[in-house]
């Protein structure tokens, strides 16, 4: 939704449709010039009538180029286009195994860690954008506690768990606040409690206001045990003060040694949380001329290029 806004908002010559479940939460954010198409059968990937439904809809959109997300979609595109013989490529979201894009002939990866666990060596890497908005850090209460952040559901994959832990071992005054929610949160409440640190580790839940959240934290932290790119840490990239993560997704591949962590070595962390108002200035330096690579406008661009070109592969002559 965010590309295909992009898309539209910069002007690109472009026409758009956006396939999706109807009464989908996010459909009053998708821009007014998108046809937004709303399917309403079984949204599971062995369902025929979805299959039927969903290839009446491309029929009648006639697109020159179909653009599917993850492997459930691009399965089900895989077998309508047996029938539609639209062009189409797949993006990759993250570096788990997923054998319909080894059968796909036009794969997008979000980050070269993903690229890779496409075998086929078929897959071209456009990273994700963002479009970021102006915050300003508010002024907090005083306090000598570190502030730290992260952003993300509650899932073990995102290493929570491991960081709280860590952290019950610093001695220094911190404070951190997780947004989001999931399955985890019970056994991430047990273990707050567990470790004495009710009044230092807090879980509100989904928060709106990301990045005035993110500009008011001292520190980021992504705990993630992996990443396909990680859009939070570019997110926080944009708006925090400093940006810590351990060696997954984008992080891995763009920020210097410094900035990642080891949550298997305490001291890790410990040395950044001590240093974190000398690697504030130094993250500032860095990430300056970085992020402007990071522009949805960009990535916008960088697929329309890509349609045209598999576009004029699939023409005959």
């Amino acid at each position: 939704m965010d590309l295909a806004n992009a898309m539209v908002e910069s002007g690109l010559p472009v026409e758009i449709g956006i396939l999706a479940p109807a009464g989908s939460n996010y459909r009053e954010r998708i821009a007014p010039e998108i046809d937004l198409i709303e399917y309403r059968s079984s949204n599971t990937r062995n369902n025929p009538f979805l299959w039927l439904e969903l290839a009446g809809h491309i029929r009648r959109f006639a697109p020159d180029i179909v653009h599917t997300h993850y492997a459930k979609a691009t399965e089900i595109y895989r077998i309508l286009n047996r029938f539609l013989r639209k062009p189409s490529v797949a993006t990759k979201h993250n570096p788990r195994k997923g054998a319909v894009y080894e059968k796909t002939d036009n794969v997008i990866a979000v980050s070269k860690v993903v690229q890779a666990s496409v075998k086929t060596g078929k897959a071209v890497v456009i990273y994700n954008g963002i479009a970021p908005v102006t915050v300003t850090r508010e002024p907090s209460a005083e306090s000598d506690r570190i502030k730290l952040l992260c952003v993300g559901r509650l899932d073990p994959i995102k290493g929570y768990d491991k960081l709280i832990v860590l952290l019950s071992g610093i001695d220094l005054p911190w404070e951190l606040t997780i947004l989001g929610d999931g399955a985890q949160r019970d056994a991430l409440e047990t273990l707050v409690s567990k470790n004495g640190l009710s009044g230092r580790v807090h879980l509100p839940g989904f928060r709106t206001d990301i990045p005035q959240q993110m500009a008011n934290c001292d520190i980021f932290i992504s705990s993630s045990l992996s990443e396909g790119f990680g859009i939070a840490i570019l997110e926080a990239m944009n708006y925090a003060p400093l940006v810590l993560s351990t060696r997954t997704g984008i992080a891995m591949e763009i920020c210097p040694d410094w900035l990642l962590l080891d949550l298997d070595s305490p001291k890790s962390l410990e040395t950044a949380m001590r240093e974190y108002r000398e690697r504030q200035d130094r993250f500032r330096e860095w990430v300056t001329p970085v992020l402007p690579d990071f522009l949805i406008e960009n990535t916008a661009r960088q697929h329309l290029a890509l349609y045209r070109k598999i576009i004029s592969e699939a023409s005959p002559g």
